[in-house]
């Protein structure tokens, strides 16, 4: 509003990896001098702030081991200056990194650190003491009893495919979206599904979804959709589906990806392993927003490739 550049910032998230309004640098982390580094790393964290540690940073960041811990090495630093009791700095800011840095959601938060280290708040690694109970009027570790006055859920998301999951929306070969996951994570461009024709969903599984900024990812999705609404109306199709071919080809796609990158490293809901029992497999799609929304306008093209099209009483 200030700068009277909305169009400029719209159209700016349409060409960047995760749809913000900045972007990976366009160059790796070695190819700076440790000072360069740590000033580059100071600006992003300490001056600019929002995910730009995460996402405006060093393009190997994400892939490369070497280039992660470069980045964790400046973010403990950080988080430690904050935290004065040692205990709780090895719990909040390992000294060894438990993942690589970035491989689960970074938080956004302010006075998060000093709020903990207060001397009247105690940090419990569940991981190493999980919990037993919980009764009335407490939690039970393997450490003890730890009375409460109340207690805040929040664990067990099953985030990404657990609500399309529970929809009891039937195919038109049989089943549900669940049944047709029943071996595996599998969609078409992360926005349609083979056996379920005319049906369309945004910000879901398979689509940029975590790895993006919403409000960008659910708008080009539904560009998307409307563009294909209105071929099919002027070229008098009622029937849209995906097709298995298609299908293959992404899962096979996002597969790929993922495998190129430091996620597989991190035991996260980005891929379903917070939820026990739950198959993991990559969830969100890693290839970054630009590639995306090429692959989805490039399925409308050559009479619709991507796409079973009908017509009525074809």
């Amino acid at each position: 509003k200030k700068n009277g550049d909305y169009e400029k910032a719209f159209e700016d998230t349409r060409h960047t990896f995760s749809g913000f309004r900045y972007d990976f640098i366009g160059k790796n982390t070695f190819d700076d001098t440790p000072e360069e580094r740590e000033k580059f790393y100071n600006n992003l964290f300490n001056e600019q702030g929002g995910f730009r540690f995460w996402l405006n940073t060093y393009d190997d960041m994400l892939f490369d081991q070497k280039a992660n811990d470069q980045a964790y090495d400046f973010w403990k630093r950080q988080v430690r200056k904050r935290v004065k009791n040692p205990e709780k700095q090895e719990l909040l800011a390992p000294e060894v990194a438990p993942h690589p840095w970035g491989t689960k959601r970074p938080s956004l938060e302010q006075r998060f650190y000093e709020v903990v280290d207060q001397d009247h708040v105690d940090i419990i690694d569940i991981g190493k003491h999980p919990i037993i109970e919980v009764t009335e009027t407490g939690v039970r570790t393997d450490k003890g009893f730890i009375e409460l006055d109340v207690l805040i859920l929040a664990t067990g998301f099953d985030s990404v495919t657990g609500s399309l999951a529970q929809l009891d929306i039937q195919s038109t070969r049989g089943g549900t979206i669940a049944d047709h996951w029943k071996d595996r994570l599998q969609t078409s461009m992360g926005i349609a599904i083979p056996g379920f024709p005319n049906m369309f969903f945004l910000y879901g599984p398979q689509a940029p979804t975590a790895f993006s900024n919403g409000p960008s990812c659910t708008q080009f999705q539904a560009e998307f959709v409307e563009e294909a609404m209105r071929r099919v109306v002027k070229d008098g199709i009622t029937r849209f589906e995906a097709t298995d071919e298609a299908e293959n080809d992404w899962v096979k796609r996002m597969n790929e990806k993922w495998d190129i990158t430091l996620f597989p490293k991190a035991k996260s809901w980005y891929s379903g392993a917070n939820i026990p029992g739950k198959r993991v497999e990559p969830l969100n799609w890693a290839g970054g927003m630009v590639e995306y929304t090429e692959s989805l306008a490039k399925s409308l093209e050559n009479n619709y490739q991507g796409w079973h099209t009908a017509k009525v009483g074809a």
